[in-house]
């Protein structure tokens, strides 16, 4: 079965974490070179991992003509400057989310990638996950009733002033690195857009970034809270609640990737558990990228809705600034 030979861009602890197993047992993708601009880090990932390729710099695997999609772990600056050169190569695109600083960057990648007739995606994996597939059917076939809201809580402790996350100039904060999951889960979930939003941060007395990050999101008449931070305890949860019940996700990014995945859903016949099979959210979501780029179908996710995404983590950081509402 023909297979896409994936140029990685980098040796992120995301990579390393998170994706490079899962590339190992993808049906339409696989891992071949990856760059990094100490050589040496690269050619250690690539002998660990049993990657064939490694290059001391991201424009050498841009050049490698045996590479069909890229994938860009780096950090959220960098983003742009190496899509729009991905696009250049004339290669596919999978891009760390959130895509760009801000909405105008995800416009113009999006437009670039369009014009050049480029496949070019967003990576929020939670997507694929059958977990939230299931809960979005629910929803759908109004098993719960009708949405009233849906409140995200997602945080982690990261003191270190080195990482990227702690760096406002790298785009680094509560709101970028997990808050966009946040905003991602309603946006999927009831299938459109948002009308305005209402914010509060906290900026790290350190670091400058935002330590905390809340939001009221109104999506006429439903709406979505959430909560994020960068300084408090490891944890997530979303609960999706309507007219006659409740879906509770008790790990919704994060996925545990050796044991089933788990939601509880809470309707007028009672409360049940319900699992699901080990799976990798990640290699789920390189393979339907993969799949869509090899049939020359749509991807998965749509440039749009990247758009979207960052036009409502722009309205967030705005009404946190003017403490006012802030329409989409």
């Amino acid at each position: 079965m023909e297979k896409l030979k994936i140029g990685i861009l980098g040796t992120s602890n995301h990579y390393l974490k998170r994706i490079v197993l899962p590339l190992k047992d993808t049906q339409f993708c696989e891992s071949y070179a990856i760059g990094s601009r100490n050589i040496e880090k690269a050619a250690d990932v690539a002998r660990e991992f049993d990657i064939p390729l490694w290059y001391g710099s991201y424009n050498a695997v841009l050049e490698d003509a045996n590479v069909d999609m890229v994938y860009i772990p780096l950090p959220n600056h960098l983003h742009k400057e190496w899509v729009e050169k991905t696009i250049e190569a004339g290669k596919p695109v999978l891009c760390e989310k959130p895509i760009g600083m801000n909405a105008d960057e995800a416009e113009a990648m999006i437009k670039m990638a369009q014009d050049a007739g480029v496949p070019l995606m967003e990576g929020f994996m939670y997507m694929f996950h059958p977990m939230w597939q299931h809960a979005r059917n629910i929803v759908r076939t109004k098993q719960i009733g009708d949405i009233q809201y849906i409140h995200t809580s997602f945080s982690y402790n990261n003191p270190s002033p080195s990482n990227i996350r702690n760096i406002p100039e790298y785009g680094g904060g509560a709101l970028m690195d997990i808050g966009c999951y946040a905003i991602s889960v309603p946006r999927f979930i009831f299938g459109r857009e948002p009308m305005r939003v209402m914010a509060l941060q906290t900026s790290h007395p350190g670091f400058g970034t935002d330590m905390h990050s809340s939001a009221l999101i109104d999506f006429d008449g439903p709406r979505a809270t959430f909560t994020v931070s960068t300084t408090s305890q490891a944890f997530q949860k979303v609960d999706i609640v309507g007219t006659s019940g409740s879906i509770t996700v008790h790990i919704p990014f994060n996925t545990y990737v050796d044991v089933p995945a788990k939601l509880t859903v809470v309707d007028g016949i009672g409360i049940r558990d319900v699992e699901f099979p080990v799976s990798n959210a990640y290699g789920l979501m390189f393979d339907a990228f993969a799949k869509a780029v090899l049939d020359g179908s749509a991807i998965p996710v749509s440039g749009i809705d990247a758009i979207n995404n960052m036009k409502v983590i722009d309205a967030v950081r705005k009404s946190a600034e003017t403490d006012e509402w802030i329409k989409i």
